[in-house]
């Protein structure tokens, strides 16, 4: 027992995550266990050591196996209530000299590192509980539960945060002259600026091409539209299904949505973009009001912990609350689905957010097992 909690002190020092309490208990621990000195030094170095390349080609292929490496053992990643983030960090362009000379010396400090971080991967788990998972497939995978949110940082050090229930992926982040990430669910990305390269979004109907911004999407398989709500900078999206189609430039407060199917209206509100006939694939852009913070808009409060919504119908709120309280929503009453809503929620429980729902729409309800029926009142 001391000696698990030993490496998990240790595992919380090496990463950042111990608190002053923790680090005094690591301490005493170290005073009645000396052997152990050793071990915590070594895993210091190797945990802020990386090795040395010698040319681009050399740096991009110890890149991606460096990249896999860290998101295997540090694949934790933590709540928005935390300041704390995953980084899937890239190696330096300059040569530093390797701190390990002998290969006998790396392969043991892998082994304790690899065991370092299972316990810390478990350790985060167990107090945060499990909101993300990184694949063990080749590609870079995080996916985030239903009920939970997550901020993780690129490579190049762009920030992402990630919605409820949504994947992003990459296999390999700088591909040539570009940086691409693949997304299904809803993130906000705050990218590094980097002009040589740009930075893609794919999604299932739309591609996102950025220099350097702040940009929401919302592309869920299910979900019949995708939106791109950019809030500064510039954003380029196409259209994958009209091969050919003029590129379409957003602007600062603008929100694109991109229907998947036919649909009955499909004038653009910005008199430059003439989508065509009604039809899928079709292309709506929106302006969003200048005057309210980026908190308050709805289609990026969510990255504040705020689920809001504005003119929503019940249905559809519904299904917004599914994901973000983890919950099935099951609404008996179809006169009830069509009722349009405002507000949001940002501490409330689930059981608090249905009670003042109820001031608002007529309805009552059975909360059990994680899921809601509503019925007429």
């Amino acid at each position: 027992m001391k000696e698990e909690k030993f490496w998990l002190l240790l595992s919380k020092k090496i990463t950042g995550e111990a608190t002053a309490e923790e680090l005094l208990l690591l301490e005493e621990l170290l005073q009645h266990n000396p052997e152990w000195q050793a071990t915590l030094e070594t895993l210091q170095e190797f945990w802020n050591s990386r090795p040395a390349v010698n040319s681009i080609d050399n740096q991009q292929k110890a890149n991606d196996a460096y990249l896999s490496h860290v998101n295997r053992l540090k694949g934790q990643v933590l709540d928005f209530g935390n300041t704390e983030e995953v980084a899937a960090s890239h190696i330096e362009a300059p040569v530093r000299k390797p701190f390990y000379k002998r290969l006998a010396t790396y392969a043991v400090a892998a082994s304790l590192i690899a065991a370092l971080s299972l316990v810390y991967f478990l350790s985060a788990n167990a107090d945060h509980g499990k909101l993300a998972t990184v694949s063990e497939n080749p590609a870079n995978k995080i996916m985030v539960e239903q009920g939970s949110r997550t901020k993780i940082q690129l490579p190049d050090g762009s920030q992402v945060w990630v919605n409820s229930g949504s994947t992003i992926s990459y296999e390999n982040f700088y591909k040539a002259n570009t940086r691409e990430v693949q997304l299904n669910g809803e993130a906000y990305f705050d990218v590094v600026r980097d002009p040589e390269h740009p930075f893609i979004v794919h999604t299932s109907g739309i591609d996102i091409k950025v220099l350097g911004t702040a940009f929401n999407v919302k592309a869920y398989q299910a979900e019949s539209t995708i939106e791109a709500t950019l809030i500064h900078g510039s954003i380029e999206v196409i259209n994958k299904n009209r091969p050919g189609s003029p590129k379409i430039m957003l602007k600062p407060h603008e929100k694109l949505v991109y229907s998947k199917y036919p649909v009955a209206d499909t004038r653009d509100q910005r008199a430059e973009v003439k989508p065509a006939e009604p039809d899928a694939y079709s292309i709506t852009i929106k302006p969003l009001s200048k005057e309210i913070a980026d908190s308050n808009i709805v289609e990026t409060a969510w990255v504040y912990n705020k689920l809001s919504f504005e003119d929503e119908r019940f249905e559809d709120l519904a299904h917004k609350m599914e994901k973000w309280y983890n919950l099935r929503i099951v609404i008996e009453n179809e006169k009830l689905k069509n009722y349009r809503i405002s507000g949001s929620f940002i501490n409330e429980t689930p059981e608090e957010a249905l009670k003042e729902l109820q001031f608002l729409v007529p309805f009552s309800y059975v909360l059990k097992n994680n899921e809601v029926r509503i019925t007429r009142k």
